[in-house]
């Protein structure tokens, strides 16, 4: 994606749950932000991103606006 300019959004997903300990025991949060940090190395500016939960329906209503606005500029 780099190379190519290829836009991307990057979704988390599970996003209310936590790391088992033995893994660590992170908050999604905290793991978002390592994700994101390690991805800095590769993509300048950060793609935008969205934290969901099908448990919670967190972030749902934020990825089908996302989704909506992205179908709307690529038929424009």
């Amino acid at each position: 994606f780099i190379y190519i300019q290829v836009p991307l959004t990057v979704v988390f997903t599970k996003c209310d749950r936590k790391k088992k300990k033995k893994n660590g025991g992170k908050k999604p949060e905290e793991n978002v932000k390592d994700f994101l940090r390690q991805l800095m190395h590769f993509v300048d500016p950060s793609p935008p991103w969205i934290m969901t939960s099908c448990v919670t329906n967190q972030g749902r209503d934020g990825l089908l606006m996302h989704m909506a606005q992205l179908r709307n500029y690529w038929k424009s």
